[in-house]
Formats: structure tokens, sequence, C-alpha cells
């Protein structure tokens, strides 16, 4: 049986699509336990044989934000402040960990939270994982500036910090 979960940020700037073959009550949710994730008490679905589309209605409301290794991108809503996802690029390739309570039936996934801790992680490693464990998402009407705007702060905090 094939699965499909909607929902947005609270202002309606980003949605998304999941669709899955498990049942939410089947998920097994992440807890990440780095300082951005536990501030924001984020529930992460990540599943590679699934699929994600990530829509900007409003395309000026897509905010990158980089921190730590800044391997991946976290995606918040300008307007409202939503976490909404992280997002890794590859190439042409975009994988994804979604925040589902940002889902209409956040509810159903009831399952169990696994507690992750990803410190001790070079940047290869972390890369190799999130690649072999993210979902492979498909973005809708995104901004192109929003990736400009990433890679130059990207760049200047790597120059603050002594390098990438």
């Amino acid at each position: 049986m094939r699965f499909t979960h909607k929902g947005q940020c609270h202002c309606g700037s980003i949605a998304v699509e999941l669709r899955t073959d498990r049942a939410p009550a089947e998920q097994l949710l992440g807890a990440c336990q780095c300082s951005f994730c536990r501030k924001h008490n984020a529930r992460a679905f990540s599943d590679p044989k699934a699929r994600v589309a990530l829509t900007a209605a409003a395309p000026e409301h897509v905010h990158h934000y980089r921190f730590g290794l800044a391997t991946a991108d976290v995606i918040l809503c300008r307007n409202c402040g939503v976490y909404v996802a992280m997002l890794l690029t590859d190439d042409d390739r975009i994988f994804s960990v979604v925040n589902v309570d940002i889902l209409d039936d956040r509810r159903a996934f009831t399952g169990e939270l696994e507690s992750r801790d990803f410190d001790d992680e070079t940047t290869a490693g972390r890369i190799a994982r999130r690649k072999a464990r993210w979902t492979p998402t498909e973005l809708i009407d995104w901004p192109a500036s929003a990736t400009r705007d990433r890679d130059s702060r990207t760049d200047k905090n790597a120059a603050r910090q002594g390098g990438p």
C-alpha cells in the first residue's frame, strides 16, 4: 500500500508531500541531538525508499540556514519561522529529512523516537550517511536565489572560521 502525507509550514509558503510504502505508525523517526533539532523538538523522517516533494508556494519565504559542518541546508520559512526540512544537494540529486510535525496527519506518526548523535562524524562520513539514509527529494518552484544566497553565506562563514 502507498501512503501520501501532505503538510506545510504555518503560513503555507512551503508545502511538503511525502510518499512512502509504510504506515505512519511503522515509521522510525529520529530525534537528532544537535542543538538545532533539540531547540525545535524536531521529529525527523528519512527513508531512502520514500519520496519527498517540497514546493515553494511563496519562494521569497524559503530560507536556507547552515551550521556546524555546513553539509546540509536547514529549510525554514522566512515568514512564519517553521522548520520544514534539511536538504543535502549532491550534483543534481537532492536528499532530505523532513520534520514530520509539519504534516497534516502528524499525530499518526506514533512510533518511538530513535535518539541520534552525529557529533563524531567526519564531513565525508556525514555526507555518505545522508546520501544512504535520507529521502530522495524533488524541489518544485524552488527559488534559485536561495541557493546563491546560501552559497554566499557559507563562503563568508567558512572564511571567518578559517576555511571550509
